[in-house]
């Protein structure tokens, strides 16, 4: 597993951070989160925010822009290789789901098989990915949830069971792993609001 960087950020790391912040905010442009309705991009930044926050910067931060940007975008690998550099290109690219695996949950599955595979820098922004999802979730009303849930083509309790695995697997391969405590936390906090009364 990466460590967090003892070096100071350099102008480049700073650069290449800010460039990839202007490139998602302009491709992302005019989407919206079907969550929380707020635009699509402030999910990646959320997801920056925390790898900052913690510590990380340079291609980590500038991936953590551009995670979805091939998912949800017309911008194709081999442009943000050019713009971005190889090693933003393939943390990009490892944490791309595969659109041709039917199913929400089969995707899904699919992505952190990958990501757990991998190992290092692409399961840090994994797991800080999974924080902001849930903490979305958790701005939305319970009764309102169920309909959340259609827009993204899975239920809440799909969702529930899948973060539970990622979980799991996350301990299995280091129970260090960073954003893990944050998971647990945010995944308690959602089966304990879906419980009933």
């Amino acid at each position: 597993m990466s460590k967090v960087s003892t070096r100071p950020p350099t102008q480049d790391d700073s650069d290449l951070a800010v460039s990839a912040l202007r490139f998602a905010r302009r491709v992302h442009l005019g989407q919206y989160r079907k969550q929380t309705g707020e635009q699509f991009v402030e999910h990646p930044i959320a997801v920056a925010r925390l790898l900052s926050d913690s510590g990380y910067d340079g291609s980590l931060i500038a991936a953590a822009y551009l995670h979805d940007v091939v998912e949800k975008t017309d911008v194709e690998l081999d442009e943000i290789r050019e713009r971005f550099g190889p090693s933003v290109a393939d943390l990009v690219d490892q944490l791309s789901e595969d659109p041709d695996i039917d199913g929400y949950a089969a995707r899904k599955r699919a992505l952190r098989k990958g990501i757990l595979e991998s190992g290092g820098d692409p399961v840090i922004i994994y797991a800080a990915d999974r924080v902001a999802n849930m903490r979305d979730w958790h701005k939305i009303a319970p009764e309102d949830r169920p309909a959340c849930g259609e827009r993204l083509g899975t239920t809440l309790d799909e969702r529930l069971g899948l973060w539970t695995e990622d979980v799991e697997e996350l301990h299995e391969l280091d129970p260090q792993t960073p954003f893990l405590g944050e998971i647990e936390s945010e995944l308690a906090a959602l089966k304990s609001e879906t419980r009933p009364r």
